[in-house]
């Protein structure tokens, strides 16, 4: 890449700036910003003196990526794994943006705790749970006041009760950068309820693509059940019309939860039969781009162009060759 386009970064460990020392001896850096459940994750590469200290697990690294200077904080990551090879000597970090140790903040979120939860909405629940794992809560606005009459945490993680609530209610859950987000899955909106940036891509933008339009994961009408306290019958609920019919198979304790249970299913099940994944030279208009976001096509096709694609996941690879970032999305179904 020419000098008007020269990719940069910027990496502090325990607040120590490490810039430096990485890139005289990086062999590849990748970012991975996933959407839902999934941690993000910082990887790097690089040949390791045997006189070089190795950096300990726990590490706290804050990651910055951009161009010529201008660069934007891609957040706070924990080093969760380091491999080391040879010859020569090679050093593998891995750091995820949620720690699965105790070292840290957030790593309470894998210890298996039994409790239970009534009357409770959904704001004040994840607000308890990120207090008691040094967190900071972000509900979005349309899921806050939601109330869960009845739950158990039987032996099960905070993060694996919070992920069972997620898929209950069409949302997702994840740790991130110092925060216990809870948002609407493919609301297109941030937690704290402002739109989500729409990115232009015309066929120059791009190296290579691919469109997958499926009808295999089709459902046109949900059904789920729920247990009337008045009558101590079993109920239903519908959400759509025609065939094929999916069922949930739990039921629910009211009619509230398996209205809501139905709708995010549909949901999920309208947008993600068809998929979008993308190669491209990392650019610095690009740069702020996010999982969750979308991302508007233009000069595809027909097809592709319309509608919007939401974006699931983009990694961004640092390497002597250059910038490149992988894009992989679904079409989501905006509130």
């Amino acid at each position: 890449m020419g000098l008007n386009y020269q990719p940069q970064f910027s990496l502090h460990a325990d607040g120590k700036d490490i810039t430096q020392a990485i890139w005289d001896n990086l062999l590849s850096i990748s970012l991975r910003d996933n959407a839902g459940k999934k941690s993000d994750q910082l990887t790097i590469d690089i040949v390791l003196p045997v006189s070089a200290v190795t950096p300990p697990k726990g590490a706290v690294l804050n990651f910055s990526l951009g161009f010529n200077g201008s660069l934007v904080d891609k957040g706070r990551f924990i080093v969760d794994e380091l491999t080391l090879s040879g010859p020569p000597r090679r050093l593998q970090i891995v750091a995820n943006a949620a720690p699965m140790d105790n070292t840290k903040q957030s790593g309470l979120l894998q210890s298996h705790k039994t409790r239970s939860w009534d009357e409770v909405t959904l704001s004040s629940l994840v607000a308890t749970i990120a207090k008691e794992n040094d967190l900071t809560p972000k509900v979005s606005p349309d899921m806050a006041t939601r109330t869960i009459a009845h739950i158990d945490q039987v032996n099960e993680s905070d993060m694996a009760l919070l992920t069972r609530i997620a898929q209950q209610y069409g949302a997702v859950v994840k740790p991130a950068n110092g925060y216990l987000l809870f948002t609407t899955d493919a609301a297109g909106k941030t937690a704290s309820g402002s739109k989500m940036p729409v990115f232009k891509l015309s066929s120059g933008h791009v190296k290579t693509w691919q469109c997958r339009f499926s009808s295999r994961r089709n459902v046109k009408r949900v059904i789920a059940t729920y247990h009337d306290v008045a009558t101590g019958n079993t109920e239903q609920v519908s959400i759509g019309s025609g065939e094929p019919v999916y069922r949930i198979l739990y039921t629910y304790p009211n009619q509230a939860e398996a209205q809501a249970a139905a709708q995010a299913r549909i949901k999920t099940a309208q947008g993600s039969s068809d998929s979008l994944a993308i190669t491209m030279d990392g650019q610095s208009d690009f740069m702020a781009m996010v999982a969750e976001g979308y991302v508007q096509l233009s000069g595809f096709g027909d097809r592709e162009d319309e509608p919007q694609w939401r974006i699931k996941s983009i990694e961004w690879k640092l390497s002597s060759s250059g910038m490149t970032m992988h894009i992989a999305g679904d079409r989501g179904v905006p509130n």
